[in-house]
């Protein structure tokens, strides 16, 4: 199962009191109470008839508190022609077809907020489900999956990439302008002749490799694909087996972050 995250950043720094705690960070209470208000409306059956949040509750890993909850929103197909054929006439009657997608919302004390999706399907709904925490009182930025975070990830000797695609190539004599390819990891001898002859001749715009984690009942490697477009994160949700799917998800937010400070820090 491909799972995939976008994270943000929340502009709490010039939101009113109302939305803090009195040591500074967001006041979960009164989030989950707004949430409450613009709640998704359900009917007896569980069917989900408009846009709005679901379940607002509280998690805490290891001693981080985060609000998790279900944003849902519509998503619209497109206009379709029904074929009829009634009274011996044939005819075609235009439909729409829509229906409500679901996100999973995480936002942490620091003002994270992480959208996540189970499918391509549920993607459709990331700018609308963004714009509903928006509609509490927030503007989000999104973490920038950019070309220095994904070299600075391709240089850590702690995560193993494999794969790799590089846009924008300006190499004298060379009319390639992207290129797309993968590494063996288990060839220790052998360098890519085609990462030896791009890999500092453009912006890389996705990236695969291996994150180490430790949690029980979870594989000691996860594997994260990294793309630019969209500043999509993915990553495979049946290698963490049993194990806590939030505080993976923090861990994997958290590394990242950590990443892109060192090269902020570097650039200072």
């Amino acid at each position: 199962i491909m799972a995939a995250i976008t994270a943000y950043t929340l502009n709490t720094a010039e939101q009113l009191d109302l939305f803090y705690s009195e040591d500074g960070n967001l006041n979960f209470e009164v989030l989950m109470n707004l949430m409450s208000q613009k709640a998704a409306p359900i009917d007896v059956e569980g069917k989900i008839n408009g846009e709005g949040f679901i379940n607002p509750r509280f998690d805490n890993i290891n001693g981080s508190e985060m609000l998790v909850a279900y944003g849902v929103s519509l998503v619209n197909l497109g206009n379709y022609f029904e074929p009829r054929f009634e009274n011996d006439v044939m005819t075609s009657r235009e439909e729409q077809y829509n229906f409500y997608s679901k996100a999973y919302i995480i936002i942490t004390k620091d003002s994270t907020l992480i959208l996540k999706f189970d499918n391509s399907v549920e993607e459709k709904v990331r700018s609308k489900v963004k714009a509903l925490v928006e509609d509490l009182g927030f503007e989000a930025s999104v973490f920038k999956l950019d070309n220095e975070l994904l070299r600075e990830i391709q240089h850590d000797q702690d995560l193993d990439w494999s794969a790799a695609k590089i846009d924008r190539i300006d190499k004298d004599g060379d009319k390639t302008t992207k290129v797309s390819y993968e590494i063996d990891l288990a060839d220790n001898v052998n360098s890519s002749q085609v990462d030896d002859h791009y890999r500092n001749s453009g912006k890389l715009s996705h990236l695969k490799f291996q994150l180490p984690y430790d949690a029980i009942g979870s594989n000691d490697k996860i594997t994260i694909k990294l793309y630019n477009d969209g500043h999509r994160i993915v990553f495979e949700e049946n290698e963490l087996n049993n194990s806590p799917l939030n505080e993976f998800i923090l861990y994997l937010i958290t590394r990242l972050k950590l990443l892109k400070n060192g090269i902020m820090n570097t650039v200072r």
